[in-house]
C-alpha cells in the first residue's frame, strides 16, 4: 500500500488566458477547480492505475470537505485530521506562454493538538505501508522538521519514505534519510547549491543527491530529476537513467510532477522494473498535463502515452 501524506493541500482554481498582461484586464476564457497536494494527486493516479493507496494528512472546513468530495469520486481511500482552520485555496493562471504564474496561498494555522493527533495518525496508518510519500509545502504551526519526522516513522514501521519538498523542509527531511526523492531541476540546484546545465551535469546532480540519501542511511536510495516536457533523470541502484516524456499539446502542467510519482509507484508496486516505472510515470504525468486542469491523468490516456515515452539506461554511475 502507498500512503501519501499532504500537510497543506489545497483547493486549485486554474484560469486560462490568452497571455498574461499584468496592470492590464485579463479576459479569462476558462476557469477550472480541482483539488490539489502533492500526495494527494499521487494517490489519485496510483488508484487509477490499479495501485492500493491512502491519502492522509489536514483538512478544514468548506474547501477541505470539496477535496475529499474529489477523492470519494475518485475511489480514492483516505483518512485526515480535520482542522479548525480552513484548507487554503491556490490560484494559478495558465497564460499558453510558459510555465503556469501561481498564487499559492500559506494555508491556515494547525494547532499543536492537531498536529500532534496527526503524528498519532501517521504512526497507525504506516503499520503495513510498503512505501510512505511525503511532498509540498508546510502549513502555518507544522514545525520545520516535519518531513524528518514523519520520515523516521515511516522507516521505524518498515516503509520506505518518499520525500518530494523544496527549501529547509527538504533539508531537514533529507535527514531522515529517504529512499525516494524528486526534485525538479530548479529544486535541484538549490539543495546543491549551485546550477545544473547540460545533461552531464544532471547526471552528476543525482549521484550527489544519491550520496547524500545513502549517508542519512538509505540503503538502497532512488533519486528522480524531473524535467517538466523533456522527462526526467533518474539513479537507482547505482544505474543511471535517462527518460524522455511523449510530446503532447499540454493544456496545464499542474499535478504532472505529482503524476510521474504516482505512475512510477504504482510501477514498482506491480513488480515492474526502474525503467518501466519511470517510463509508466513520464507517461502518468503527460495524461495530466493534457487534461483541462479538472482532472488528473486517466488510464486510458496514460496507456496510450506509454508507448510514447522512452527510457534509455546509460549504466552503473561515475
Amino acid at each position: 500500500m502507498i500512503l501519501s501524506v499532504t500537510l497543506n493541500p489545497a483547493v486549485d482554481h486554474i484560469v486560462f488566458v490568452d497571455g498574461l498582461k499584468p496592470h492590464d484586464t485579463n479576459r479569462v476564457k476558462v476557469m477550472q477547480t480541482d483539488a490539489g497536494g502533492k500526495g494527494i494527486n499521487l494517490s489519485r493516479i496510483a488508484v487509477e492505475l490499479g495501485a492500493k493507496s491512502l491519502a492522509t494528512g489536514l483538512l478544514g472546513g468548506g474547501p477541505g470537505a470539496f477535496v475529499r468530495h474529489v477523492l470519494d469520486r475518485e475511489n480514492v481511500p483516505h483518512q485526515f485530521i480535520e482542522t479548525a482552520g480552513e484548507t487554503r485555496t491556490n490560484m494559478n493562471v495558465e497564460s499558453g506562454d510558459g510555465p503556469p504564474t501561481t498564487f499559492n496561498a500559506k494555508g491556515p494555522m494547525i494547532q499543536p493538538e492537531e498536529w500532534l493527533a496527526f503524528l498519532a495518525l501517521h504512526a497507525d496508518l504506516c503499520i503495513g505501508a510498503d512505501w510512505v510519500a511525503c511532498g509540498g509545502s508546510l502549513p502555518p504551526g507544522v514545525p520545520t522538521d516535519a518531513f524528518r519526522s514523519l520520515g523516521q516513522i515511516a522507516r521505524a514501521n518498515k516503509a520506505k519514505f518518499l520525500l518530494d519538498a523544496d527549501g529547509e523542509p527538504m533539508l531537514l527531511g533529507m535527514e531522515s534519510g529517504p529512499d525516494l526523492i524528486k526534485p525538479n531541476r530548479k529544486e535541484a540546484e538549490r539543495l546543491l547549491g549551485h546550477p545544473l546545465e547540460g545533461e552531464d551535469a544532471l547526471r552528476s546532480a543525482c549521484e550527489e543527491l544519491n550520496e547524500k540519501q545513502r549517508a542519512a542511511g538509505s540503503p538502497n536510495p532512488i533519486t528522480i530529476i524531473s524535467l517538466g516536457k523533456e522527462g526526467a533523470v533518474m539513479l537507482a541502484e547505482s544505474e543511471l537513467f535517462v527518460g524522455r516524456s511523449p510530446v503532447v499539446e499540454a493544456q496545464s502542467t499542474i499535478g504532472s510532477g505529482d503524476s510521474l510519482l504516482g505512475g512510477f509507484l504504482a510501477g514498482l508496486q506491480s513488480a515492474q522494473s526502474y525503467a518501466t516505472s519511470l517510463k509508466q510515470g513520464l507517461a502518468s504525468g503527460a495524461a495530466t498535463a493534457v487534461t483541462d486542469g479538472t482532472h488528473i491523468g486517466k488510464k486510458e490516456v496514460i496507456l496510450k502515452l506509454l508507448g510514447e515515452a522512452s527510457v534509455e539506461r546509460l549504466g552503473a554511475e561515475g
